[in-house]
């Protein structure tokens, strides 16, 4: 074993007992956030469907899966295959997951010594791999961690001029969910540019045919599922609830709110020492920007594609954020940072600088809101807690036989428990916050004025408590309830 590989493995080897650890923890946790619908509302349409049609229902019955439609049904496809294969149970998405963790150290690796030394990589790894954001959406088994691989995979192809792995990762990255279609469509973008930057007079009919041709799978692919898409059903937000999230905002006032979140979500659970680096960075090789490599050239036009693409996003949709969403710009972010940081801070001392990153990013699991300031439950690890609350909440329910007609519930709550559990089919809580009883939690961050009205002590009453760590769930029964 060479000198070279011993360094890689005492790296990646760490990173990866992290994850093994976390993950074996999470191995029955049931599906949290959006996974409930990304994952294991499509997974089952097509698990008790026995895969008859690639189009799920668009409305939610409570009982059939229901597909987003915007999203391609990658996730929902796999994952009921696998129970066909494995098992109906929670176990099946974690350990998926876990494998595209490997993947991910892997490649993470592979690509940051492009740029850094072995030594330097190795604390860029811990940085990359640690961030909460990455690390809870493993956690959680979330489509947007095979995102962020797939877009890994993608990168290194482009940068390394593979166009097989390049392929292979756009595939993956346009069949996850819409916003892996933006990001192939950045990393084309970023691709012309880089092709022309290493051969400015090159760029011909030929060579650019041959830059889009690792595209055309994931083209071809993408493009026949929403043609087909829109064959059958028509436009994606004619049913449901969801196009009040892309609609207009209401005014200047809604924009100003939208891009503050979108700030928000830039800089919380810790990312904001690496902005404040960042500035720092830029402040001092602003003047040098033409002298960097076409490699880094083309990774700082990559994250300004990503960065403008939500900003431009938050000026026209009411799309909420979350971290998760901006996982690729943020390890592009940390790449140009820490690489920057590296031409203007000399020896031992840029160690003091990677330290302070991934100690506020360690801190960033304890970033926890006042009530009424929603957070993103799925970026950090603060939320573990909720799946034993979860349980013992519905224990005390059915220990008390309620109806289940009676009890209402917030996000994460609501719905039939047999999505979040793969049990207790048909025990159906409703999001109608009229019933007698409901099931309150900071999880949930319901509206200001539901919240407003829970702690009124003339309409409801808490029932029974569940708190441990920084989450909390309360039962609450309305008085005077007909």
């Amino acid at each position: 074993m060479t000198a070279e590989t011993k360094n890689s493995l005492s790296f990646q080897v760490p990173v990866l007992l992290i994850y093994a650890v976390l993950g074996v923890l999470c191995l029955n946790n049931g599906y949290f956030w959006d996974t409930i619908q990304q994952i294991s509302k499509e997974a089952h349409g097509y698990y008790q469907n026995g895969f008859s049609t690639l189009l799920l229902p668009a409305t939610d019955t409570g009982v059939d899966g229901i597909a987003t439609g915007y999203h391609p049904p990658l996730m929902g496809t796999i994952t009921a295959a696998l129970w066909k294969i494995f098992g109906y149970r929670l176990w099946v998405s974690h350990a998926f997951v876990m494998l595209w963790a490997v993947v991910l150290v892997c490649n993470v690796w592979k690509l940051l010594t492009r740029f850094f030394s072995h030594a330097m990589a190795g604390w860029v790894l811990f940085i990359v791999m640690l961030e909460p954001t990455v690390l809870t959406q493993f956690a959680i088994a979330s489509p947007d961690f095979i995102l962020l691989t797939a877009f890994i995979v993608a990168l290194r192809g482009m940068l390394e001029h593979k166009p097989r792995l390049l392929a292979l990762g756009l595939i993956v990255l346009c069949a996850v969910n819409m916003r892996g279609i933006f990001a192939g469509a950045a990393l084309l973008a970023a691709q012309l540019y880089y092709s022309r930057l290493q051969a400015p007079k090159a760029l011909n009919l030929r060579s650019v045919s041959n830059i889009l041709l690792p595209y055309l799978p994931a083209f071809v692919l993408t493009a026949a599922y929403f043609g087909y898409y829109f064959a059958v059903r028509g436009w994606f937000f004619t049913h449901g609830a969801a196009d009040g999230h892309y609609s207009l905002p209401s005014g200047v006032g809604a924009v100003v709110k939208h891009l503050a979140e979108y700030g928000l979500r830039s800089v919380e659970n810790g990312r904001i020492a690496l902005w404040l680096i960042g500035i720092y960075v830029a402040f001092h090789l602003a003047k040098k920007i033409k002298t960097l490599s076409a490699e880094l050239k083309t990774v700082l036009l990559l994250f300004v594609f990503l960065a403008g693409l939500y900003l431009l996003l938050g000026c026209v949709t009411r799309m909420p954020f979350s971290a998760r969403y901006f996982m690729p710009q943020f390890f592009l972010l940390t790449v140009l940072v820490l690489k920057g940081l590296t031409e203007i801070v000399a020896g031992r001392k840029i160690i003091v600088y990677l330290m302070v990153v991934l100690c506020f990013e360690l801190t960033g699991h304890l970033w926890i809101y006042p009530r009424k300031i929603a957070k993103s439950w799925d970026c950090t690890l603060a939320h573990l807690p909720y799946y034993g609350l979860r349980t013992e909440c519905f224990q005390y329910i059915d220990k008390q036989g309620w109806n289940y007609k009676d009890i209402s519930g917030g996000f994460c709550l609501y719905g039939n428990r047999r999505f979040t559990e793969l049990g207790n089919a048909d025990k159906t809580i409703s999001a109608n916050a009229n019933n007698r009883y409901f099931i309150y939690s900071n999880i949930s961050n319901v509206d200001d004025s539901l919240l407003d009205e829970l702690e009124n002590p003339m309409r409801w009453t808490p029932v029974r408590q569940f708190e441990k760590g920084a989450v909390v769930i309360i039962i609450y029964e309305q008085k005077n309830h007909q």
